[in-house]
């Protein structure tokens, strides 16, 4: 793993996050503040993406910052659905909690694989 997985990975999940935030937004009629997390997270994953290739070692302080807001981001949010799969659910949401549960951490462990390449590529140098 490298910097350029690492930018290659931000560059997507900058992309899709807010995406998957307009759909659920839509779809379940979230809360407007979960929907701009995932435009903020976004943006702050495009920014270190673009900065890597503007200047790459300044630039990698941008990313794992951006990859460390991310971690948060989806911790959080994988709190709050493990604490929501014990309540029973007024509306049936359009996917199944698991599922959505899986999604969210398979989303944690890639961002951690993320950090991880961004921080290994500074230290190398």
């Amino acid at each position: 793993m490298n910097l350029g997985f690492s930018k290659t990975l931000a560059v997507i999940f900058g992309t899709a996050l807010p995406l998957l935030g307009i759909v659920r937004n839509f779809t379940t009629h979230a809360d407007a503040a979960v929907f701009f997390v995932d435009l903020i997270a976004g943006a702050f994953l495009l920014v270190g993406a673009w900065r890597v290739g503007v200047a790459s070692h300044s630039g990698q302080r941008y990313l794992a910052a951006a990859w460390g807001l991310t971690i948060g981001l989806f911790y959080s949010s994988l709190y709050t659905q493990i604490q929501m799969l014990s309540q029973p659910a007024l509306v049936e949401p359009p996917i199944p909690p698991v599922w959505a549960l899986g999604a969210t951490g398979f989303g944690l462990l890639l961002s951690i694989l993320g950090l991880i390449a961004c921080l290994r590529s500074i230290r190398k140098k």
